[in-house]
This record gives structure tokens, sequence and C-alpha cells, in this order.
């Protein structure tokens, strides 16, 4: 089925990126996870290491960034609170000016990702914070790499839809979720899964975990992108090649 909701805010929100889609050569969103499975203080550290390493690349080489929040209904948030575009230093530019405005850009969007940090959450919609991605990405039609990095324990527990939960996740239990998952849009999007299996669910075993693998894996090839990582530590970012 196909998540189709009024996100009339969150399109205001995000129409200022039309204006600047052409001068950007890429797009990246990155999701929190907030909710209480990923609480504790190493996992929310991790995900801020993870996020240093997405804003030092566009530092580099520039790119539009949208990031947002991960929790129990994310559709109703409006607009993101992360709408950035990095534009790197050129030989053109004064050096020291332009390094103090990428610092003073840098700074604020770290700010609003600590404060996402900060919040906590009983349910985790990623489907519909995926959602949120789609509609970023299409607002950025001709840009030449989409990079979507997810910042969860992938464990999806709302709107009927409860992960962390199937069993033994054999070939007829995968199936079924499949089928019953949303459908949203991904083309050719290359996606980073960092702190899948770091989950505080003390009764999910590893079954369930690799179980949830398998299943965002298939799932995010039928949406059409590409995971390039899928795991609990990014050491480097972007990975250049295939799947890592």
């Amino acid at each position: 089925m196909r998540i189709r909701v009024g996100l009339f805010v969150v399109l205001l929100g995000l129409a200022s990126c039309t204006a600047s889609a052409g001068e950007s050569t890429s797009a990246t969103v990155v999701l929190f996870d907030v909710s209480n499975s990923t609480l504790t203080e190493s996992v929310r550290a991790r995900y801020q290491g993870t996020f240093g390493l997405v804003l030092a690349h566009l530092r580099e080489d520039g790119g539009a960034l949208g990031a947002d929040v991960i929790d129990g209904n994310p559709l109703v948030h409006g607009g993101l609170p992360i709408n950035e575009t990095f534009e790197p230093c050129t030989i053109r530019d004064n050096s020291l000016e332009c390094r103090e405005a990428l610092d003073e850009r840098e700074a604020g969007v770290r700010g609003e990702a600590a404060a996402i940090l900060e919040t906590s959450s009983r349910g985790t919609d990623i489907f519909g914070a995926l959602v949120l991605a789609e509609q970023f990405f299409e607002a950025y039609p001709d840009v030449g790499a989409r990079t979507l990095v997810l910042l969860s324990d992938m464990v999806q527990s709302a709107n009927g839809m409860h992960l962390g939960t199937v069993e033994a996740w054999t070939r007829a239990e995968l199936s079924e979720h499949l089928a019953r998952a949303p459908s949203v849009d991904l083309s050719d999007v290359r996606v980073y899964v960092v702190g899948a299996g770091s989950t505080a669910l003390a009764d999910t075993s590893p079954i369930q975990i690799e179980g949830m693998e398998r299943f965002w894996t298939r799932w995010f090839e039928a949406m059409g992108a590409s995971v390039v990582f899928y795991g609990s530590n990014l050491a480097r970012f972007p990975i250049t090649g295939g799947a890592a």
C-alpha cells in the first residue's frame, strides 16, 4: 500500500529548497531515531559521530541537507528542523570569510541535531519518516547524487507494524511483512543504516535483528534504492562503490 497523507505544511517547508535545487549537486537526508530503544548515551553519541562525518563531507563537496526525527508520528511535525545547503570554498572566495561562514552554518545544524537527540518517543514510525525523505528528494530532481542516512536500530513500532516482535522471521513472515509495507519512492538513493542491532530492547534476539536486516534490505531494493551500509557503526562517509 502507498502512504498518502496531507503534508501541506511539510511541502511548504520544503518549497524553499526548490529555488536552489539547480545549484546543488547532491541531496542528503539524515533521519534520527529518538525512540526509547535508542535512548542510551552510547547510541546517541554514535549518531552524533556519524552526523559529523556527513557534515564534513558536505563542507568539502557541498550539497543540500535535510534532517528530521523518527518518532511515533513524524508526519505531523511540519517543516524539517534541518534544511540547509552547503557550498564549499573555492579559490575565488576569501578563505577566512568562507570558513567562518561554513563554521557558523555547521554550528547551527549541529545545534538542531543535538536538540533532536535530546528528545525521546515511545513509538517508531520509520516509514513515516521515509515519506519526508521522499518529499525532500522530490524537491531536488536534477541532483546527481541522493543519499539517505538512517540513524536507527530499525525497529519499526507504529501504525500496525511492529518488526521487533516478529518471532523467527521465516520466509513466510518476511513475505507477509513486505507485502504489508508501504511504498515510498526512493529511486537511485544510496542508503546508509547506522545503529542497526544496537537496540535497548532486551528481548530482541539475534535472529530478530538479522530478520529485520533482511526485511529492510529487500524493502529498500524494492523501492529503487541501494543499501551501501547496514550495521551498528560507520567508520567513513561516503562509501564509494557498491554495498559494504
